[in-house]
């Protein structure tokens, strides 16, 4: 009997642990081929393009390997640094535009509009501006600003407030005001979305709770529902800086 036990296999704990890694491996393989397309489809778009573009910018139209020379030449011309300069004002002057106005607009919605009829036809109007096509924003915000044929110049006159086309985009400073206010009209709601959608994982017991104890709106925002969105907030900054550096469509 006692060579019997002898015998049997002392469990020492590695089966289950292996098991464990195989299943997890099998996982891994899994989710790995489950991403294959997309990463494929990832590197085609960015990726190629990319690498193209690094190659291009270090030669010239005939194929000649110039190194550096083109982003000396960039650096050295002063329109660079205009440019940069306008590219931050109008960073500058959108992006915090933008998420006051989203925020604003999801907060008054979450706490005011109760009827889910009503939320839901803000949710269609707020996603028109995000389908419409940048190109044809930008025809249409001429359409409004354009001297002489504009349609707020009309408004304007009609109203008696001035007698002399105004120069929207004419004039540095109210070109730029005009191209971000048609960002802003496109890109608000898509803030708005976004936090919105954060504003409803913000568990209810912490709010009634705060509302117990007496907590003004501005109490609850800064130390119950700020802590879910903050995350969302670096989301936003990170696409909508994007967009904003490379802004064309609209000017």
């Amino acid at each position: 009997m006692s060579r019997l036990v002898a015998e049997l296999p002392v469990p020492t704990g590695t089966e289950p642990v292996r098991a464990g890694r195989r299943r997890r491996s099998r996982q891994e393989r899994l989710a790995y081929t489950i991403l294959l397309p997309s990463l494929g489809v990832v590197f085609v778009i960015v990726t190629i393009p990319f690498v193209i573009a690094v190659w291009q910018s270090i030669t010239l139209d005939d194929g000649t390997v110039v190194g550096f020379r083109n982003y000396a030449r960039a650096l050295g011309n002063p329109l660079f640094f205009d440019a940069l300069r306008a590219t931050g004002l109008y960073a500058l002057i959108v992006l915090p535009t933008e998420i006051i106005l989203g925020l604003g607009f999801a907060l008054l919605v979450h706490r005011a509009v109760r009827s889910a009829g009503l939320r839901a036809t803000l949710y269609v109007l707020a996603v028109v501006p995000l389908v419409v096509p940048p190109v044809a924003v930008g025809v249409v915000a001429r359409l409004i600003y354009a001297p002489g044929y504009g349609v707020l110049n009309y408004v304007l006159h009609s109203l008696g407030i001035t007698q002399s086309d105004i120069q929207w985009l004419g004039v540095p400073i109210l070109a730029m005001g005009s191209v971000a206010s048609v960002d802003i009209w496109q890109w608000t709601p898509f803030v708005y979305l976004v936090l919105f959608a954060g504003l409803q994982t913000v568990p209810k017991e912490s709010v009634e709770a705060a509302q117990v104890d007496g907590a003004t709106w501005w109490t609850q925002f800064r130390y119950i529902e700020l802590h879910y969105l903050r995350p969302l907030f670096l989301l936003i900054l990170f696409f909508r800086m994007a967009d904003v550096l490379r802004v064309f469509d609209h000017v």
